[in-house]
């Protein structure tokens, strides 16, 4: 065969080296673990209460500001997909535990921001006593419940709504519980639940006036944030100062839009389970961006690595335990009878319960408060009820649509 000048074999191919996707995608990562950094070390600083920093209205003051507010709020969303993974699953795997786990959890959603703070901003105080972080995990705990519950409950709905033929699936893989949790579960609520993780940091930015700008009795803590920021302004009647604070929000939202949450979107479409294909997928650039970065992608191979073998791993019992335990459950299976008897004894045991804590709640507030007190919390009551129920009508005649 003769050898011509064109026809030498091609090169192995190399994996391409560093361009500027790496440069960009590790400026990022670094940018975002500095300013980490730089949020993190004021919450381990000493923490007098009469000796408070003091507030600036200067508009050079803001970026800083921002950057608390978004590490608090950003502290309080892991702490609720915390929640959310551990409770909404209680509930939608228990029957029994979920009578009295989704009722607690729409009572908890009720409850105003300033209920909680009455009674837990003490609790933290003096939980790190002369330390920064008792006020700041009071604050995050406050923007916390501003995020939770409809985390736990979309969660909760995506467990009970799961496809039979998935769960079919995950049982022809002899999946154990930590896998099916991880490998089926998990990912099937992803595309909901990070819509309402977009939702929950919406809404905490209504509440953070009320997180970082404490007013408990006498108890007054301002904590450094665009939220006390707000505060002061507002005390200074200074209109200007909030402009200055709406643009700053506007702009911290935009930034952690494009970095977090747009980039978790179009990762949880990955996810999403239709019949049919969806129209069109959603885009980000930063994920773009990352996908085309290989040495951090090379970079990070190991820490994915362990990740998937973690959820992988086959966690449960021995099979010897199971095998043994399955047959003495089929030999003493409780009758349907002696099941409805233990539903019954169940729901008395929480209409006890329920019972008790509401006698014992009438009673110290007659021989505290007085029936006229509590009549007027009544009306009170009422007249917010329907205040919301006009919103919700007004809110649905406009969206809805």
């Amino acid at each position: 065969m003769e050898h011509h000048a064109g026809s030498d074999p091609a090169p192995a191919r190399m994996s391409p080296g560093p361009d500027w996707h790496d440069a960009l995608a590790m400026a990022i990562i670094v940018g975002v673990v500095v300013l980490l950094v730089i949020a993190i070390r004021p919450m381990l600083a000493p923490f007098t209460l009469g000796h408070q920093p003091a507030l600036s209205l200067a508009p050079s003051a803001l970026p800083y500001l921002a950057l608390r507010t978004t590490m608090r709020m950003m502290a309080a969303l892991v702490a609720s997909l915390l929640f959310t993974f551990t409770y909404a699953t209680l509930a939608a795997k228990s029957r029994r535990a979920r009578r009295v786990l989704i009722p607690l959890l729409d009572m908890l959603q009720s409850v105003p921001i300033l209920g909680y703070l009455s009674f837990t901003v003490v609790f933290f105080v003096t939980l790190v006593p002369g330390r920064q972080l008792g006020p700041e995990l009071a604050a995050i705990f406050a923007i916390f419940t501003s995020q939770a519950w409809n985390m736990a409950f979309s969660f909760y709905q995506s467990l009970r709504t799961l496809p039979h033929d998935l769960d079919e699936t995950a049982r022809s893989f002899h999946f154990t519980g930590w896998q099916r949790f991880w490998r089926l579960e998990v990912p099937f609520a992803m595309p909901g639940l990070v819509w309402n993780m977009m939702m929950s940091m919406s809404g905490g930015w209504f509440f953070v006036v009320a997180a970082e700008a404490i007013a408990v009795g006498r108890f007054q803590l301002a904590l450094p944030g665009i939220g006390s920021y707000v505060a002061l302004a507002i005390a200074h009647r200074d209109l200007a100062s909030i402009g200055w604070a709406i643009g700053a929000m506007v702009l911290t939202i935009l930034a952690y839009d494009q970095l977090l949450f747009r980039p978790l979107v179009a990762w949880a479409g990955n996810f999403r389970y239709e019949q049919t294909a969806a129209q069109s997928a959603d885009q980000s650039r930063v994920r773009d961006l990352f996908a085309r970065a290989h040495g951090v992608r090379r970079l990070a191979a190991p820490i994915a690595r362990v990740l998937d073998r973690a959820t992988r791993a086959r966690l449960a019992l021995p099979r010897t335990w199971t095998r043994g335990w399955a047959a003495s459950l089929s030999r003493n299976a409780p009758s349907p009878r002696i099941s409805r008897a233990i539903d019954w004894l169940w729901l008395a045991t929480i209409v006890a319960v329920a019972a008790y804590g509401l006698r014992a709640l009438v009673r110290f507030e007659i021989a505290e408060i007085g029936l006229h007190d509590i009549a007027n919390v009544l009306a009170n009551a009422g007249l917010t009820l329907l205040r919301v129920v006009v919103l919700m009508v007004l809110a649905s005649l406009i969206w809805v649509p």
